[in-house]
């Protein structure tokens, strides 16, 4: 038989860990996986790109939960700065990534996307 599960690439339970770090760390992944952490995307890449994987997005808002999939999920190389593909949405929300297919990975010290007034990576909500 086959068994299916997740492999949990992000996880945030509270704030003691930040989230703002710096292209490396987005890299090779930080933080403490029981608790917050960060799997990295060199890890993500070298996983998405061995097999096929879907993606699952679970979060608590106001008390509730909600869930996204996409059928497809793939992390392409640090040369292609680590752009996402991600196709085949089903979900309780709104289909989040699907302006975000194939654009490229961004943190404070490298700019990749195409926000023309700064980088998304610097937006805090």
């Amino acid at each position: 038989t086959s068994v299916n599960g997740w492999i949990v690439t992000q996880q945030r339970i509270d704030v003691s860990q930040s989230f703002n770090q710096k292209w490396i760390e987005y890299k090779s992944g930080f933080g403490i996986y029981y608790k917050n952490f960060w799997l990295g995307l060199e890890k993500m890449h070298q996983l998405t790109t061995s097999a096929d994987y879907r993606l699952r997005f679970e979060v608590l808002f106001s008390g509730k939960w909600y869930s996204d999939e996409y059928d497809h999920f793939r992390i392409n190389s640090e040369n292609e700065k680590f752009s996402i593909d991600v196709s085949g949405y089903c979900g309780d929300k709104r289909d989040v990534l699907n302006n975000h297919n194939g654009m490229k990975f961004s943190t404070p010290d490298q700019d990749n996307d195409q926000y023309f007034g700064g980088s998304c990576a610097s937006l805090k909500s």
